[in-house]
């Protein structure tokens, strides 16, 4: 009986020791949990080119705004990835050149782009083009007439490429006069890194 009661006392003495360290050793500095978010590149915006190198995705608009009146226009548009549009400017001049005010009228004229195909009539629009090739391609088309002045669609159109608005001083920079018939028309060529698109605002 004296050995148990030895042994019984010693185990007694320990048990306190063994907590104590326990405590200690849980009171001491925890490593703290730390998280990071780590930025994430958007490649929605971006392509690959030739020899591997990335690069921003660019849109560029070619536009002619046609004047019905001071405050209405027809407007003839073709936008799309950079790389779909310059194929095509040329067959686009050619299309904007042919447009005319009929005489004692204010219908349009114009003479299809060749090889390209008209696609199915369109709200709003007088006609509709698609040019040649696979896959999804880019619409020219030729609006009904809308409002604004020749400085709200010229604004417009550059949101949509992503580009600032100008001043009524600085258009004579950023469109380019083009006579259709005796009609004066304005013609714009818009790079920018994309936008919003946006309706046409009424006349004001």
């Amino acid at each position: 009986m004296k050995c148990y009661s030895v042994i019984w006392h010693s185990v007694t003495h320990i048990f306190p020791v063994v907590f104590l360290l326990l405590g200690i050793v849980s009171c001491g500095p925890r490593e703290e949990i730390r998280t990071y978010n780590a930025p994430r590149e958007d490649a929605g915006n971006k392509v690959t080119a030739a020899g591997g190198e990335t690069q921003e995705k660019k849109t560029r608009l070619l536009g002619l705004i046609i004047p019905k009146s001071a405050q209405e226009s027809w407007f003839v548009k073709f936008s799309g990835p950079v790389e779909q549009i310059e194929p095509h400017a040329a067959a686009f001049d050619i299309f904007i050149r042919s447009i005319r005010v009929a005489e004692g009228s204010t219908d349009l004229t114009f003479t299809p782009p060749p090889g390209w195909k008209e696609a199915p009539p369109r709200a709003m629009r007088i006609a509709t083009f698609l040019p040649p090739g696979e896959g999804k391609q880019p619409e020219l088309y030729l609006s009904q007439p809308f409002g604004g002045s020749l400085l709200d669609n010229v604004n417009r159109w550059r949101g949509e490429v992503g580009l600032p608005s100008v001043q009524e001083a600085e258009l004579p920079k950023v469109v380019t006069e083009v006579m259709l018939g005796e009609v004066k028309a304005y013609r714009v060529d818009f790079t920018g890194p994309g936008g919003k698109s946006r309706m046409p605002p009424f006349a004001r």
